[in-house]
């Protein structure tokens, strides 16, 4: 939720041009003189056009979908785009179809009645009729100029319009998706899909029409070229049907491998959020270089299916590329083996009629097809989405009620074949009840069915009331504290400020400069983990509903926090309420209504609390004394909640805010993207190899040319019977000709085989310089410091791994092709020009600088709109993977209309930075076209006049070769263009490889530590690289084997102390372990001699054996030792078992299981437990540390810990606070202190000796 709000933009001058500004794109200049003078910022873009808004198109996609649906048809993603754009697209295509049509008729018998007239004996053209047809030729070129570009954009923008219309429907969709289907499709997936897929609408928008279009046109064009050469225009017909189904069959083959290919990439997506989401835990575990590893097979798939894809796609490309050579080839050779005479006239209109269908055959055909393939990819994957299972909530009873309650009568839920919660018969009504059981048993599932997060496969349940939820991990999304709590309810100061009190916040925001502004980053990781919770609670609690559903989300607090929030919050704030509580803590029993006990996912028993005995509270929730232990009396302000890290907390700063480079792409970012490629000399070559293939083009035309001629003379000594030449000179003529055709032959297959031979070395380079900047940024990310984590939220990462890198792999390759070939087909054509008329070679090079100049007058502009495009898309992103976390919490708030709305803001602002771009671009090429047109008429224009040409196969080819060179200069500035725009994806993806990297430098030593004793001198540590220390001159001594417990309030430095034991900041002062000074170890063996149980166990989707031992150390029976240590062995059928998407397939106490597995395998002399029971039942938590008294009474053991009883044993009891130690001794001793904060805290808990209390 976007804490700034809604921000008034200027309205797009379209919106306000007049007719002639819009079809010359002069409503676009005020931006090119903005652009040009600086660089454009997202303050300068306009407000989306009111045709292109996001939710007015993802409104017109539902219902016509739901409309589907009623009618009971079978939802079709195909039937849906015609219901929304078919008729729009139609007649778009159908306008394009009278233009080509008109255009093909007109064209070439213009341009070849201009060239008949000069012929030497032609009598039937004056020069008045060769200045009609040059006049006719110059003003249907202006016209389809101006046409042209205004279709484009049109396509263009109706492309737009679906893509955004999908984006805004999937996402609504998957607001809907139930946990089941979403633990199968997996976030990456969803990503992948609304960062690539949806682009194949766009892409195959701009080029559909082309198809059934180009089969007409195709059709016109042949009718035209039979009506002047007869039957020879049958082998050119031939050569297409031959080519056309050969096109079509690897335009099926290219679908399929655009399936596999976006399967891989959302493995690879997936494991990169994944990985960035728990880089913590990985460095921890020095697991770097097996996620790292994973990351970059992942990848190597990925780009294996793409390139195998790629090179399909360039032969379909090239197959078209060469159908117009092929095409012309044969039907001129037919006509001459058919005893026909070659003329000027007959060569150049059959090559100008060739000329216009060639570009849809060569390049807008081939890509249709392998468009049309991918789309029909796209769509499969896209209807798996669409169509899959939805939350269904219709028996909810979402309004104010008096009396709630909720009634679950026989309901069992399964959860992938698996039953996880069986016949469960219970009534809640008003009151406080408790839930609890031991680990897995089923609580949270309980709690997730009540909010129909999970459809019951048989029974009934009916809930009456709103309902209100705080799930047991705290899900917070990037947007500020406030927000957080907000939630998109009605703001009301004097219920916002009692629950920021009752849930025990005042005190934390009054530390923080921004209050309850100050911006949370990704996963709340900028807030200690006991902020976290009561933000999430204080969400819940806000919420006016009758009915509390509160998931274990006091586990993380220290107990006199936890007790104050439980009477304040919980039995004073909600009395009167519906509160379904869970929790393992024994000591709320007395005080709830009732207590619901669970077990293996069944309701064993469900009594009041006054009725339960206290042998069954002994029995089932162990032992009713083991109160958690307080920390800090909450009255008496004298904890610091100083937050871990707050980052710019300035109310301006903006959400996903990029710092976005200015100016030109650096020649660094050319020069890297070379050397990754395979170096200069590589590109030489490559260069070289497009030249050669240039050469053998150019020269196929020239010998056109000298043909046509050659049979010129030929036709006038047989048919005039012309005398003047011998015999000899005749037969030397004729051998001329024969010996010019056969070389035109060689000259034409050599084109075939050069053509394919450049598309497999550029691709060869772009596959090579895909995988390496690709590798180089994981490896830079992965073993960047935890500031750069800190400060850069996992959306604008994954824009970098998902666009950006999409378009270095698919995008740039293409464009770097087309720049390559249109610069040697310039060259060519200048010179075959510079063989006809000299004198002409200075005004096409001057004519060539205009439109350079021109170039530099957009590129400012376009470059800014390029990048703009690019950070406009991280919000998008982001919004979607912070949604994608927090969906039970979400609809538990029925908050998907406020984050639907955001979500459509922040696309509005991506469509308008877009559509801008291509506004742009347009304007940028109809500026071009309009001085090619120019160009072309001043050509035409000097051999009309100058009448000094004397040869007809002259005049066409220099005609046609300035047709040729204009459209390709036009295409090829604008490509050029192009380049720099696409290579701020390559400057993007290298902004990452700039970070700064974790010194792993340092000594390895031999059998250490022998004694695990751990000494901090002076220790003092900052975040932020400023005077503002979270720790503070902390000085202590960890014997060997001794047991040390830290405790404090939440954020008073405790997990800051593991952090630096682990190295993951710089600190100033000293820490040794066993006399060695940790800044002088290898990071890796420094981490890798340190066990770590964290407080958020993690797991990574994958095999169980992959969690415990990712890098292959051990053996089989050692792991399985592990896990039975870990009393895991009932969870675990095998080492093979898939462990789903972020460990959904185990509960929360599971999951620590599995952390502990990890720490017993590598049994190492140092171990940290960071809250590892927290979110334990009472039986669980025993039986953990009951392990670790087994397995770690060599070690020594550092414990952070709210619940008092697991520290109590320890030799040595830290207490923090402010960042500071103000108390350390063994326990004993600090108990004699009766005014000490350790003696208070064990007093307030109840564990002191009864004389004693």
């Amino acid at each position: 939720m976007d804490y700034l709000g809604k921000r008034e933009r200027k309205v797009h001058p379209q919106e306000k041009a007049n007719i002639l500004s819009n079809l010359s794109f002069f409503y676009t200049l005020k931006l090119f003189r903005k652009g040009y003078k600086n660089d454009l910022e997202e303050d300068d873009l306009y407000e989306v056009l009111k045709s292109y808004r996001s939710k007015e198109l993802g409104d017109q996609l539902e219902a016509e979908w739901e409309k589907q649906k009623k009618q009971g048809k079978n939802n079709s993603i195909v039937r849906l785009l015609w219901a929304c754009y078919g008729w729009q697209y139609f007649l778009l295509g159908l306008v394009q179809l009278i233009v080509k049509t008109t255009m093909i008729v007109v064209q070439p018998q213009a341009l070849s009645k201009i060239i008949s007239y000069f012929n030497p004996n032609q009598t039937e053209m004056t020069k008045k009729d060769a200045y009609f047809y040059a006049m006719l030729l110059i003003a249907i070129n202006l016209i389809n100029c101006i046409y042209v570009h205004n279709y484009q954009l049109a396509v263009t923008g109706l492309g737009i319009k679906v893509r955004t219309a999908f984006c805004s429907f999937i996402y609504r969709k998957a607001l809907k998706l139930s946990p089941t289907r979403l633990s199968d499709i997996s976030i990456g997936r969803i990503v992948t899909l609304m960062t690539k897929d949806v682009h194949s609408f766009e892409s195959f928008i701009h080029f559909a029409n082309d198809l059934w279009i180009g089969i007409v046109k195709s059709g016109v064009i042949f009718y035209i070229i039979y009506r002047k050469i007869g039957v020879s225009a049958f082998a050119g017909v031939l050569c297409f049907v031959i080519l056309f189904p050969m096109q079509a069959f690897l335009g099926s083959k290219s679908a399929k491998l655009r399936m596999k290919m976006c399967k891989k990439t959302d493995d690879r997506l997936q494991l990169t959020q994944e990985t960035l989401s728990a880089i913590k835990i990985i460095k921890m575990y020095t697991w770097e270089k097996f996620f790292d590893k994973k990351i970059s097979d992942a990848r190597k798939k990925e780009i294996k299916t793409m390139h195998t894809n790629f090179y399909l796609k360039f032969i379909v490309l090239q197959i078209g590329n060469l159908s117009g050579k092929m095409t012309f080839y044969l039907l001129i050779m037919t006509y001459t083996w058919l005893d026909n005479h070659v003329t000027a006239e007959i060569v150049y209109f059959v090559e100008s009629c060739l000329q216009i269908v060639t570009h849809t055959i060569s390049i807008l055909f081939p890509i249709g097809i392998t468009q049309t393939a991918e789309l029909s990819a796209s769509i499969k994957r896209i209807g798996n989405v669409l169509k899959a299972l939805e939350v269904q909530t219709e028996q909810h009873e979402d309004h104010l009620t008096i009396k709630p309650k909720i009634t679950l009568k026989d309901v069992s839920v399964n959860f992938k074949d698996k039953e996880i919660l069986h016949s469960i018969n219970l009534t809640l009504d008003m009151g406080v009840t408790l839930i609890t059981g031991p680990v897995g048993s089923g609580k949270s599932f309980l709690l997730k069915t009540i909010l129909q997060d999970y459809e019951p496969s048989s029974g009934g349940l009916v809930s009456k009331g709103r309902i209100s939820y705080a799930s047991q991990e705290p899900w917070l999304f990037p947007s500020s504290i406030k927000q957080n709590i907000l939630f998109g309810q009605k703001y009301d100061e004097k219920r916002y400020n009692e629950v920021l009190k009752v849930c025990a916040l005042v005190y934390d925001f009054d530390l923080l400069s921004a209050g309850d502004n100050t911006i949370v980053e990704d996963r709340g990781i900028n807030l200690s983990k006991g902020q976290q919770a009561r933000i999430n609670l204080a969400r819940a609690v806000y919420k006016e509903s009758e009915i509390y559903l509160l998931d274990d989300c006091l586990s993380a607090l220290d107990a006199h926090v936890s007790d104050f929030i439980f009477k304040e919050c919980i039995l004073k704030f909600l009395r009167n309420k519906l509160v379904v509580f869970v929790s393992h803590n024994a000591s709320h029993v007395k005080d709830v209504d009732n207590v619901v006990i669970m077990h293996d996912g069944s309701v064993s028993s469900c009594v009041k609390s006054s009725e339960i005995s206290e042998t069954q509270i002994l029995e089932e929730i162990i032992n009713d004394k083991e109160k958690t232990e307080d920390l800090i009396d909450e009255d008496e302000d004298e904890a610091n909640e100083k937050t871990k890290l707050v980052t710019e907390t300035t109310k301006e700063r903006k959400v996903y805010q990029e710092i976005k480079k200015k100016g030109e792409v650096d020649l660094s970012v050319y020069t890297k993207y070379i050397k990754f490629g395979g170096g200069f000399f590589i590109f030489t070559l490559l260069l070289v190899a497009f030249g050669v293939s240039q050469f053998v083009h150019s020269y196929a035309d020239k010998l056109v040319s000298q043909w046509v001629n050659l049979e010129r003379k030929i036709s006038n000594f047989t048919f005039s019977n012309s005398t003047n030449l011998t015999e000899q000179q005749k037969g030397t003529i004729i051998s001329h000709r024969d010996f010019t055709q056969h070389l035109f032959s060689a000259m034409t297959a050599l084109t075939v085989a050069f053509e394919l031979g450049r598309i497999l070395a550029l691709f060869a380079v772009a596959r090579r310089a895909s995988i390496k900047l690709h590798k180089y940024m994981t490896d830079h990310i992965i073993k960047a410091t935890m500031h750069f984590f800190d400060t850069n939220f996992i959306g604008n990462i994954l824009n970098r791994f998902s666009k950006d890198l999409s378009t270095i792999d698919e995008h740039l390759p293409f464009v770097i092709f087309q720049v390559f070939r249109a610069f040697l087909v310039i060259v060519g054509v200048l010179i075959l020009i510079y063989t006809v008329i000299k004198s002409f070679l200075i005004p096409t090079l001057m004519f060539f600088c205009l439109l350079a100049v021109i170039r530099r007058y957009y590129l400012p502009t376009g470059r800014s709109l390029k990048r703009l495009d690019a950070a406009t898309r991280s919000p998008v992103v982001g919004h979607l993977n912070a949604t994608l976390e927090g969906l039970t919490t979400i609809r538990a708030f029925k908050a998907e209309q406020i984050l639907r709305d955001e979500y459509d803001r922040h696309q509005d602002l991506y469509t308008s930075a877009t559509y801008n771009f291509q506004c742009s671009m347009r304007a940028f090429a109809y500026c071009l076209d309009t001085f090619n047109t120019l160009f072309i008429a001043s050509v035409v224009l000097r051999f009309v006049i100058f009448d000094d040409v004397k040869e007809a196969g002259d005049v066409g080819l220099a005609i046609t070769q300035a047709f040729r060179m204009t459209g390709t200069l036009q295409w090829g500035i604008r490509q050029w263009a192009e380049i720099e725009n696409s290579m701020t994806s390559v400057e993007r993806v290298l902004e990452y490889t700039e970070v700064k990297q974790e010194n792993n430098q340092g000594q390895t030593l031999d059998c250490w530590p022998t004694k695990g004793e751990v000494r901090y001198e002076n220790v003092y540590l900052s975040y932020t690289n400023s005077e503002e220390y979270v720790l503070k001159d902390i000085n202590f001594t960890a014997n060997p084997r001794e047991k040390i417990g830290i405790v404090g309030r939440t954020g008073a430095g405790k997990s800051s102390i593991i952090s630096t034991l682990f190295r993951l900041y710089e600190v100033k002062g000293t820490i040794t372990i066993d006399g060695v000074d940790i800044k002088t170890l290898s990071l890796d063996y420094l981490r890798r001699n340190i066990s770590i149980i964290p407080q958020d166990p993690v797991l990574f989707s994958g095999r169980i054996r992959d969690n415990i031992d990712p890098e292959g150390l051990y053996t089989d029976d050692q792991i399985w030792k592990a896990i039975e240590t870990a009393n895991l062995k009932p969870l675990v059928p095998s080492l093979d078992y898939e462990i789903t998407e972020n460990g959904s397939n185990f509960s929360v106490g599971q999951r620590q299981l599995i952390c502990l597995a990890r720490a017993v395998i590598r049994n190492n002399r140092i171990i940290v437990l960071d809250e590892a029971t927290a979110n334990m039942d009472r039986e669980t938590d025993a039986l953990i540390h009951q392990t670790i008294h087994e397995n770690f009474a060599s070690c020594t053991v550092f414990t952070i810990a709210h619940k008092l009883h697991t520290i109590i044993n320890s030799d040595k009891v830290i207490v923090m606070d402010k960042g500071q130690i103000i108390e350390c001794d063994d326990p004993n001793s600090l108990l004699q202190n009766t005014e000490g904060v350790f003696y208070n805290m064990v007093k307030k808990s109840g564990l002191l000796p009864t004389a004693e209390a």
